[in-house]
C-alpha cells in the first residue's frame, strides 16, 4: 500500500507537473465552490428552483459545441497561454458576478464563465502529457485522478463554509482568487513544452473536425473512449439521483451529503489500485474486466438497498466504476498525436456530457416509475454490459501512435492550416 501512495505522489518530486497539478487543484477549487455560490445567489434574488438549477444548466452548454472550438486555441497558440487567458477571464467574470443584482445577467456571466472551462481543461490534459515522460505520465494520470475527486469534495465543502461565514456575494469574489493563483502556477510552465505553439493547428470548426477525425483513425482511442463514456454515463446516476433514493430508502436527510461523499472515497480507492502497465489493448481489457466486477458489485448491492449498510456500499462500490477513467485516459494520452490533442480530448469531454444528459434524462423518468434503487441497479448492469463488449470484443491492435489528422475546406475561422 504505501508502495502505491508513493508511486502517486512521485510526480510532485518533478517542477512541471507538480505546478500543473496546483493549477489543476485550484482552478477546480473555485470551479465547484463558484457554482455553489452562485446558485445560492440566483436562488436568493429569484426564489426559483428552475433558475438555480439553470446554473448548472448554463456550465453545461459550454460542452456542447462552443467550448471544443475554443479549445483548438490550445493547439494553435500554446497549452499554457489559453490556461492563462481562461483563469484571468474566470477571476474577472466571478468577482463582477459578486456585484450583480440581476438573474440573467449573472446567469449570463456564468455562461460565460463556463465558456472558458473546455479549452482550459483540453489544454490541461494536453500539456500533462507535454511535461510528463513515458514513465511518469500514467502516474500523473493517477495523481490528477484523485486531485479530481478531492477538488469536487473540497470544492463544495469551501464553497458550504464561506457562503455560511460570508455570505455567497464575498464568497464569489474570494472564488475569483482561485483563479488568480492557478493563473500563476500555469505562468512557471511558459518555458516548457506546454508553451509551443503550433502554426499549423486547425482552429475552430475546422479543429473540431480534425478532433474528431483522430479518434475515427486509431481503434485504440476509439475504444478507450467508449469504455470511458459507455461506463461513465452510467456511474453518474448514483451521485444524481442522491436525494430521491435516499428518500425511497428512508435515509435521513443528514446522511445524504455523507452518501454522496462516499461515491468519490470509492473512487480514490479504485485509482490507487488501477492497472497501468502492459500494452494499450492488455491495459483497456485488464480495465474493462476489473469494471465489470465492479459494475456487477454495485448492482447487486443497490436490490438490497433498503438496508442502510449496503445503500452505502453500493454507492462507495459505484465510485469504484468511476476509476475507469485513469487507465482510459493513459491509453489516450499516450496516443493522441501533439497536434490536435487538445480539440481531441475536449472532443471527448463533450462526447461524456452529452452522453450524461440522455442517461440522466432516462434515469429520472425511470426512477419516477420504478423507484431510484432499482433504476441505479440497471445502470450498473448496463455498465456492466459496456465492460462485457470492452473485454470480449477484440480491438485491432496497432503499435503506433495516430498522425495528426489533416482537415480539409475552410473553417469558419478563417484562418491558415484548415
Amino acid at each position: 500500500m504505501n508502495q502505491r501512495i508513493h508511486r502517486l505522489v512521485e510526480p510532485l518530486r518533478q517542477p512541471a507537473p507538480r505546478s500543473l497539478a496546483g493549477a489543476h487543484l485550484v482552478s477546480g477549487l473555485g470551479d465547484w465552490a463558484g457554482r455553489l455560490a452562485l446558485t445560492v445567489v440566483v436562488y436568493d434574488r429569484s426564489q426559483s428552483a428552475a433558475w438555480a438549477a439553470a446554473v448548472t444548466v448554463v456550465a453545461l452548454l459550454p460542452w456542447i459545441g462552443p467550448g471544443q472550438m475554443l479549445a483548438t486555441l490550445a493547439d494553435r497558440y500554446g497549452r499554457t497561454t489559453v490556461m492563462i487567458v481562461s483563469d484571468l477571464a474566470r477571476a474577472v467574470l466571478f468577482f463582477l458576478m459578486a456585484f450583480t443584482t440581476s438573474v440573467p445577467i449573472l446567469l449570463a456571466a456564468a455562461f460565460a464563465a463556463g465558456l472558458c472551462v473546455p479549452p482550459f481543461a483540453g489544454a490541461r490534459a494536453a500539456a500533462l502529457v507535454d511535461v510528463c515522460d513515458d514513465e511518469t505520465y500514467p502516474k500523473a494520470l493517477a495523481l490528477f485522478g484523485v486531485l479530481t475527486q478531492v477538488e469536487v469534495l473540497a470544492g463544495y465543502a469551501a464553497g458550504g463554509v464561506l457562503v455560511a461565514t460570508v455570505g455567497a456575494r464575498p464568497a464569489l469574489a474570494l472564488n475569483a482568487v482561485t483563479f488568480l493563483v492557478s493563473a500563476v502556477f500555469v505562468a512557471s510552465l511558459r518555458r516548457t513544452a506546454a508553451a509551443q505553439p503550433n502554426s499549423t493547428s486547425p482552429v475552430g470548426w475546422a479543429g473540431v473536425r480534425s478532433g474528431l477525425a483522430i479518434w475515427r483513425t486509431d481503434p485504440v482511442c476509439g475504444r478507450a473512449l467508449l469504455l470511458f463514456a459507455g461506463t461513465n454515463m452510467f456511474s453518474v446516476l448514483p451521485e444524481t439521483l442522491v436525494v430521491p433514493f435516499a428518500a425511497d430508502v428512508e435515509i435521513s436527510e443528514t446522511w445524504i451529503g455523507a452518501l454522496a461523499a462516499i461515491i468519490a472515497i470509492g473512487s480514490l480507492i479504485a485509482v490507487v489500485f488501477a492497472p497501468s502497465d502492459g500494452t494499450h489493448e492488455e491495459l483497456l481489457r485488464a480495465t474493462a474486466w476489473r469494471g465489470l466486477v465492479v459494475a456487477a458489485a454495485s448492482g447487486a448491492l443497490f436490490t438490497v438497498a433498503s438496508w442502510p449498510v449496503a445503500a452505502f456500499a453500493a454507492y462507495a462500490v459505484s465510485g469504484m466504476v468511476d476509476a475507469i477513467a485513469v487507465p482510459t485516459n493513459q491509453v489516450v494520452g499516450e496516443r493522441l498525436p501533439q497536434a490536435g490533442r487538445s480539440a481531441a480530448m475536449t472532443v471527448a469531454a463533450g462526447t461524456q456530457n452529452i452522453t450524461h444528459v440522455v442517461a440522466i434524462t432516462v434515469a429520472g423518468i425511470t426512477a419516477d416509475r420504478w423507484g431510484t434503487p432499482t433504476t441505479l441497479a440497471i445502470a450498473m448492469v448496463a455498465a456492466g454490459c459496456v465492460c462485457v463488449w470492452a473485454a470480449l470484443r477484440p480491438v485491432a491492435p496497432t503499435s503506433t501512435k495516430p498522425a495528426a489528422v489533416a482537415v480539409s475546406g475552410a473553417g469558419n475561422e478563417g484562418t491558415p492550416g484548415s
